[in-house]
């Protein structure tokens, strides 16, 4: 395998930078987080959050240090790619790790177990440490000889296995699942409303498990969530749509017989348009509408036939596995 060794060293700069501003954070957070209104639960999870993402700087240093003497020694190992493969997990995984530290701050905070300022930290930090990931360098493989005649249908199939493409899973990336994790919680309060039709309890148990299941496919579900707001003949609402291979998040208002519909994130298979801070702000905003009892529960569910996939399992690991957006 032959590298650009140029493009190695900078990513192992741009891994070093990461590893001190993780490490850096997390002996930031240790050291505010003692004065703080929290439940001793979740002021252990965080120490160990903590404890883990220093560990993971450790690790990283280690790891660069033994690529650089890799460099020196034997620059065309492929065991070069595989530490930059192997860095490259590990950044993403402290990156979920600390998401979901966050979420559960988030749910404390609205439980009225944590207090405010814990939020306010953790968000500080996380924009510090999401920003910083490095994407992983292109390391070049010496090209293959063709066969004089190549067969067309065995071409095709080498494409599909190397561009990551799988029809089962949505082409998020790692950091989505904080905007999804949000919307499954708004989701979740939603089912508690005692004004539902029994209809639409029925068709919201099948949009939350679809939604639990992210970043997987749930086949046969075409369905759209929405809360709408009527008031004067006008309408504004906001909505989640899920149809087999296309997941999106939307909006729209409906003003002197106009309608205007805006789609500010989207995500198949194959293709990912949008924003995560963007989705972000959508799934807070979903939140606040759901709890607006004034706003209606709209279901529109398009699906050929009665939901019966029930027995089809999650994979919360899977987010760790995706690519991360934030350079």
């Amino acid at each position: 395998m032959k590298t650009d060794l140029q493009i190695i060293h900078q990513y192992l700069q741009k891994a070093r930078y990461y590893a001190r501003v993780l490490m850096g954070n997390a002996m930031y957070i240790q050291k505010e987080l003692p004065p703080m209104t929290m439940s001793d639960e979740l002021r252990e999870k965080l120490n160990a959050l903590c404890t883990d993402l220093i560990g993971t700087k450790h690790d990283l240093i280690h790891e660069i240090f033994e690529i650089d003497k890799l460099m020196s020694a034997s620059p065309d190992t492929p065991v070069l790619a595989a530490g930059v493969e192997r860095m490259q997990n590990w950044m993403m995984m402290s990156a979920c790790s600390f998401r979901e530290g966050v979420d559960e701050v988030d749910q404390a905070v609205k439980e009225g177990t944590a207090e405010f300022l814990v939020q306010m930290l953790l968000m500080s930090c996380t924009i510090n440490i999401l920003h910083c990931i490095p994407s992983p360098p292109d390391l070049a493989e010496d090209p293959e000889p063709e066969p004089a005649e190549a067969d067309e249908n065995e071409e095709d199939d080498e494409e599909t296995e190397d561009d990551g493409y799988d029809p089962n899973c949505y082409a998020f990336h790692c950091e989505d699942s904080y905007p999804v994790g949000t919307l499954i919680k708004a989701i979740h309060g939603l089912m508690d409303r005692p004004e539902l039709p029994d209809e639409t309890t029925s068709d919201l148990k099948v949009f939350l498990f679809a939604m639990q299941r992210l970043p997987l496919v749930t086949p046969g579900v075409r369905m759209t969530l929405g809360l709408r707001l009527d008031q004067g003949g006008e309408s504004a609402w906001t909505e989640i749509r899920m149809e087999d291979g296309e997941f999106s998040l939307g909006r729209g208002t409906w003003i002197d017989g106009d309608a205007d519909t805006e789609t500010i994130f989207e995500v198949t298979p194959d293709y990912r348009e949008g924003d995560a801070f963007v989705a972000s702000q959508f799934a807070e905003s979903f939140s606040e509408c759901a709890r607006d009892v004034c706003r209606e529960v709209v279901i529109d569910d398009g699906s050929d036939d009665p939901f019966t996939g029930w027995h089809l399992a999650p994979d919360k690991k899977r987010w760790g596995s995706l690519p991360c957006s934030f350079l």
